[in-house]
């Protein structure tokens, strides 16, 4: 076009206006009113006028849109609809190829030739809203099949794909075409669904790029105004709802497809996120019939990953009711049950503990015959193969739950829990999994966060059998697996150190007190199966097993002495940081006694502290409940100290502690039992002789019921400490009330030798002239009801009566006639009758009566037998430590056992073995020597002089195993200075260069001299008895023992009232060893008249413990040799 010429242009500022462009603006045409069924023909009579036709479309679009108008008369326009639609069927019904509707399809093809896009949008449309309108209809169902199968035509396919593979930035060209589809999917419950299918050459094409295309809009989508990405995702659901099986599964072969589905989920609206997610788990995860590599291509790690980031969903819901759940909701729950279901494709059946690929029950190799020698575990080649990886059976749970944050999100915490609670085989691949993950304490959401989930993994159940079958295996799973579900890897010994010693965060030292509680506790419950699978097999592999698990789970536990400095520097305001804390001391004493010892605890200033605390009356319900937690941990804690002075008041306290125990547990409410504080104070009872333990009602739970009926009571503070004096003179000499017992029933002339009474009462007897010189009368009364009640109920739960009415008799001579308190006492026994006592015990009634069924009580001697045999009587020998100490530094063999191991070799029945491990232990001395290790000089003359003792020896036999024993254990004592038997050690390495071996080391230096320093004395010989046990396997030595007279002083010490209760059962284990050597049991009959002592210990009230021992004694010895003693003893006794 030429410019234009300069003399028409009139304005110089028209040069700079450029030329408007005209066009003719089209006026749509109004719709016209339908009226009858020719007239819809004839305007829907095909033309190549384009605007006619567009005004056709947009007028039977405006006819079809008034049936859902409830206003018009939807009678009337559905009898047009069907004439119209009658009069379109092809003349031949027959005919596969005839074309129903053919002047819409003739337009529709029409609009695709002449590449109008308005009207190629509008066609698809207008069928769309064709079929939702017939589907409303059962009379018009006919026509709507005709249609389907019209629409998956060849002809018709090629108009769909080009609708569906447009630009993908016309949506209005792609949306009308899926609607199309998913309203042929859906018409007549998808009775058309499968033909669909069978044409996806056309029906899905460019489906996958078409889910992609999502609403790129502001705010939430609109469900009016759907995307492509909608309309496409909503005809895949209606696909995958009505598909039969085979074609589903075909379907979901189209990885490409599968994946668009959760690509955008969390873009998606919260509409569609609901539909997806309800399709997905009705259609697939709930379908039987459906096989599990076909649920596999939704329910994958990708695709679970990308529905749990809807966990952090956060489009704003329209009109959401109450009853309606959110999306991250329904998310939650679809992934529980996806994850947690085992018929749902994902979770697959595992063997707990024990890893993909191990078979526990092959033991053939471990089956030694003839002079091999016999490796334990260390044949075992995959134990200790699993440190770092394990090979799981749920690569997609186990994929998928790595890259969940249950520390930021509470769904994926509690999802994460779920998993692992019905997949225990993740615990350890998890903690693997999150080696880099630092739980460095710092007060941050995060770190709080990872410690809850912790805490919540920690508490997960124990795999019955740990997951094995119906039993438990011949082969322990892996230790490195199981110590990860009990203290995992984060959880190191220096991080944990860390937490407690925080001086100004208590909240970290709580977290860190609570999480190690449940981990001792589940360890001990792990312990304990592992001693039920040592009886069940005839292996000690189970019992080596628990050793290792211990060393390694004690390594990663923080030291005791900085847990104590943690509870010392709590506040007294602290109440649930002190009671966690000093529940985890209670419970390193009972699970880990090795890490326990290694420091002192004075818990008497504590527990006076605590229970003077409690005493405040302005405490609520809560805090004094945390309080009596507290004292009762302290008071466990109190009963492993042998030096803890029961009966002995500080000076800051009221009572005795023992007193206090009895005070707390009557004024405890009944919702807060104390039941572990019943448990010591039945031990200290039976220790002490304070009440009697022959009735099937215990008078000790008599006694604190008498003491809860006086709660409140004006005279409550007279009487205990009136209680307490009597406590405690009858626990420092209760031989003058058995001795006063004694003449009190030859005066009545009773028929029993041993009359059923309780110490105490005679106590009270003899302190009851003093109390009513000293006391008012109101106070008096209230403690006379007090002692009437306590004679009543003793007389209840069968105690002698004849002692009783005797002993009411001696407390009213104190009183005088007049006096109402007497009235009270003497009034004693009419009680009886009304007086609340409490229930039987259970224990002692079953001991009592025989009753019992002899199969328990057999079962019950076999289970506490296999819990005292601690090991076997086999060597345990460590033949990898020949090797492996060669690569490793000197304090690297010395912590992680490799010396002891050495030096229990030179004990071994192999010569070479022995003469192997002397050299060793030669060369490692030498290269000690020359180390920078502090305690280098104790440790190199340790094992020079076992070195010249072993010389000697090895020759010709074995070293004796309590020498190699000793020197093992002596290891521990000379690498810490703190040792309570450092001092000693020392000495006795100074005396000479050789040892002898016809004795047992540093027995009477324990035993008979006393201890370094006050309170030790049950570490020393606590530590003595180990040895002493792990050194008695053989015949020789068991004729050492017999000649040292060891057994003499074992049975003495055992007498010792100040005795810890786990060194009593050190003891008899001692003894129980004896017992499994060879002629061992005849020797502790025939030499040291064992059984006598047995059952003079069972009729004190031994227990169960005595029973079992004396059983194995029996069952062991030989009946002849005993037999022949016995005659000669009795012919001895005769002359």
């Amino acid at each position: 076009m030429a410019k234009r010429p300069a003399d028409e242009v009139v304005d110089g500022n028209q040069a700079y206006l450029k030329r408007q462009k005209i066009t003719q603006a089209t006026k749509q045409t109004p719709t016209e009113e339908i009226r009858s069924a020719r007239q819809l023909r004839q305007i829907l009579a095909f033309d190549q006028d384009a605007l006619r036709l567009k005004h056709a479309i947009h007028t039977f679009k405006a006819f079809l849109d008034n049936f859902a108008n409830h206003e018009n008369d939807k009678a009337l326009q559905a009898a047009i609809l069907k004439e119209y639609l009658e009069s379109q069927k092809p003349s031949d019904e027959n005919d596969k190829d005839a074309v129903f509707l053919n002047d819409l399809m003739q337009t529709w093809s029409f609009a695709s030739q002449s590449n109008d896009e308005s009207l190629l949008s509008a066609v698809p449309a207008v069928l769309a809203l064709l079929l939702r309108t017939i589907s409303g209809s059962l009379d018009l169902s006919e026509y709507g099949l005709r249609l389907g199968r019209t629409l998956l035509q060849k002809r018709q396919g090629e108009l769909m794909s080009r609708g569906l593979t447009a630009n993908k930035v016309k949506g209005f060209l792609i949306s009308p075409v899926l609607r199309m589809l998913r309203e042929t999917c859906l018409f007549d419950g998808g009775v058309l669904a499968r033909q669909i299918f069978q044409k996806r050459d056309f029906t899905l094409k460019a489906l996958a790029r078409n889910l992609s295309l999502r609403y790129e809009g502001d705010g939430v989508e609109d469900l009016k105004k759907p995307s492509v990405r909608t309309n496409a995702l909503r005809f895949l659901l209606a696909m995958i709802k009505f598909l039969p099986t085979e074609s589903k599964r075909e379907l979901l072969n189209q990885r490409d497809i599968t994946s668009a589905i959760t690509r955008d989920i969390r873009d998606d609206p919260p509409f569609m996120v609901r539909d997806t997610l309800e399709t997905l788990k009705l259609h697939i995860l709930l379908d039987e019939g459906l096989p599990r590599d076909a649920k596999t291509k939704i329910v994958n790690a990708t695709s679970l990953g990308r529905i749990a980031l809807l966990s952090r969903y956060n489009q704003l819901e329209e009109d959401l009711t109450l009853e309606a759940r959110t999306v991250d909701t329904i998310a939650h729950d679809f992934l529980t049950l996806a994850c947690t279901s085992p018929d749902m494709g994902v979770l697959l059946r595992q063997s707990g503990f024990y890893p993909r690929g191990v078979d526990p029950d092959d033991a053939q190799d471990l089956e030694v015959e003839g002079p091999s020698i016999n490796l334990g575990l260390d044949s075992v080649e995959w134990m200790e193969k699993f440190t770092g990886k394990v090979p799981v059976r749920n690569t997609i749970l186990s994929e998928f739950i790595q890259n969940l944050r249950p520390w930021s999100n509470k769904k994926q915490g509690e999802l994460l829990i779920s998993i692992l609670k019905c997949a225990p085989e993740l615990i350890a691949d998890y903690f693997f999994g999150k080696k880099d993950f630092s739980f460095d304490p710092k007060l941050t959401t995060t770190w709080i966060g990872y410690s809850a989930f912790i805490y919540s993994s920690l508490n997960l159940p124990i795999p019955k059998f740990f997951g094995y079958q119906e039993r438990y295996a011949k082969l322990p799973p892996p230790p490195a697996i199981i110590l990860e579900s009990v203290l995992p890897q984060p959880l190191g010994q220096k991080v944990m150190t860390r937490c407690f010693t925080q001086p100004h965060n208590t909240l970290i030292t709580f977290f860190a007190a609570r999480i190690l509680c449940v981990a001792l506790q589940k360890f001990q419950d792990i312990l304990r199966m592992y001693h039920e699978a040592a009886k069940d097999s005839a292996s000690q592999l189970w019992v080596q097993a628990a050793e290792r698990l211990t060393e390694d789970f004690c390594s990663r536990c923080p030291p005791i002495k900085d847990v104590i400095l943690a509870f010392r520097r709590m506040n007294s305001d602290d109440l649930m940081q002190k009671e966690a804390i000093a529940k985890l001391l209670v419970l390193y004493y009972e699970v880990a006694p090795q890490i326990a010892l290694d420091a002192k605890f004075g818990v008497s200033a504590a527990l006076a502290d605590s229970l003077q605390a409690l005493e405040d009356t302005s405490l609520n319900d809560e805090s004094r409940a945390l309080r009596s937690l507290e004292v009762e941990h302290l008071f466990e804690f109190a009963h492993f100290s042998p030096g803890m002075r029961w009966f002995n008041r500080t000076q800051d306290a009221s009572v005795t502690p023992f007193m206090g125990m009895l005070k707390l547990t009557a004024e405890a409410p009944v919702i807060l039992p104390l039941l572990k504080i019943r448990d010591v104070l039945y031990s200290i009872v039976a220790e002490n002789q304070i009440f009697q333990s022959q009735t099937l009602v215990s008078a000790l739970e008599t006694f604190i019921v008498r003491l809860r009926a006086m709660n409140g009571s004006c005279a409550s503070s007279a009487l205990y400490s009136f209680l307490d004096d009597c406590i405690s003179r009858c626990a420092a000499k209760p031989i003058k009330y058995l001795f006063a017992l004694d003449e009190l029933s030859v005066e009545i002339s009773a028929q029993k030798q041993h009359p059923t009474i309780s110490l105490l009462t005679l106590a009270m007897v003899e302190q009851w002239p003093y109390l009513v010189k000293s006391t008012d009368d109101m106070v008096l009364q209230e403690i006379a009801r007090f002692l009437a009640e306590w004679i009543g109920a003793s007389i209840k739960i069968k105690e002698d009566k004849h002692i009783l009415k005797t002993l009411i008799q001696s407390f009213t001579a104190a009183l005088p006639e007049t006096s109402s308190a007497r009235k009270t006492i003497t009034e004693a026994r009419k009680l009886v009758d009304d007086i609340d006592i409490p229930e039987p015990n259970v224990t002692t009634s079953e001991l009592e009566d025989d009753a019992r069924p002899r199969i328990s009580l057999d079962a019950e001697h076999a289970v506490l037998l296999a819990t005292m045999r601690t090991d076997s009587l086999a060597l345990d020998e460590d033949y990898r430590s020949l090797v492996k100490w060669m690569t490793k530094e000197v304090d690297e063999v010395i912590e992680d056992g490799h010396t002891k191991a050495l030096i229990r070799l030179l004990s071994s029945e192999h010569l070479s073995v022995r003469k192997e491990a002397l050299t060793n232990i030669s060369k490692f001395a030498t290269k000690l020597k020359a180390s920078s290790f502090e305690e280098k000089e104790q440790l190199w003359l340790l094992l020079s002089e076992i070195t010249e003792t072993a010389k000697k020896t090895i020759d010709q036999g074995p070293l004796p195993t309590y020498i190699s024993a000793f020197a093992a254990n002596a290891i521990v004592v000379l690498k810490d200075p703190l040792h309570i038997l450092y001092a000693k050690m020392n000495k006795f390495l100074s005396k000479g260069p050789t040892w002898q071996v016809d004795k047992l080391p540093m027995m009477h230096k324990i035993l008979d001299e006393k201890p370094t320093l006050d309170d030790t004395h049950h570490v020393e010989v606590d530590w003595l008895l180990n040895y002493m046990l792990a050194g008695l396997r053989t015949e020789a030595d068991m004729a050492v023992y017999r000649r040292q007279l060891v057994f003499e002083k074992l049975l003495s010490l055992y007498n010792s009232r100040y005795l810890r209760a786990n060194l009593r059962d050190g003891v008899l284990r001692i003894v129980l060893r004896a017992s499994n050597i060879s002629g061992g049991s005849t020797t502790l009959i025939t030499r040291f008249s064992t059984m006598t002592w047995l059952h003079a210990q069972a009729a004190l009230g031994g227990g169960l413990p005595i029973e079992v021992v004396v059983k194995q004694i029996m069952e062991s010895c030989d009946p002849d040799r005993v037999s022949r003693w016995k005659r000669g003893l009795k012919l001895a006794v005769e002359t």
